[in-house]
C-alpha cells in the first residue's frame, strides 16, 4: 500500500466508523452515500502531488464530505416519501461555492441529473 492509499483509507475509516453519519440511513442508503464519499475523497487524494499535499487535501475533503454525509443523514431522518426538491434543499447550504455558476453550468448539471435520473429508473 503505496502513501496515497494509507492517506485514503485512515480518511475513509473515519466516515465509516462514525455512527453518526448514518444513524438515520437504511444499510443500502449508507453504502451509497459513504461509497460516494469514500470515492470522492479518493479521487481528490490521488491527484495530489505529494504525500504533504494528499494528506492536507484528505483533511479539507474529509470535512467537506463529512458535513453532506451529516445533512444526507438528517435528511434520511425525515418520514415518509422523499423528492428530489426536497433533497436538494437539504443540501443547499453544502451546495453553495464561492463562485457563481454560469447558465451553462447549471444545464451541464440539470443534464447530467436527468441522465442519472434515467439510468436508475
Amino acid at each position: 500500500m503505496n502513501g496515497f492509499d494509507q492517506i485514503i483509507q485512515r480518511t475513509t475509516e473515519k466516515l465509516y466508523e462514525d455512527e453518526r453519519l448514518r444513524s438515520h440511513l437504511t444499510d443500502d442508503e449508507a453504502k451509497v452515500v459513504l461509497g460516494w464519499a469514500e470515492n470522492w475523497i479518493q479521487s481528490q487524494v490521488s491527484s495530489a502531488a505529494d504525500a504533504t499535499i494528499a494528506a492536507q487535501i484528505a483533511q479539507n475533503e474529509f470535512a467537506r464530505v463529512k458535513q453532506t454525509v451529516s445533512a444526507m443523514n438528517d435528511l434520511a431522518a425525515k418520514e415518509g416519501t422523499l423528492n428530489l426538491a426536497q433533497a436538494v434543499a437539504a443540501l443547499e447550504p453544502q451546495l453553495k461555492t464561492q463562485q457563481v455558476i454560469s447558465r451553462q453550468d447549471v444545464f451541464k448539471l440539470l443534464t447530467q441529473l436527468v441522465g442519472a435520473l434515467w439510468r436508475i429508473k
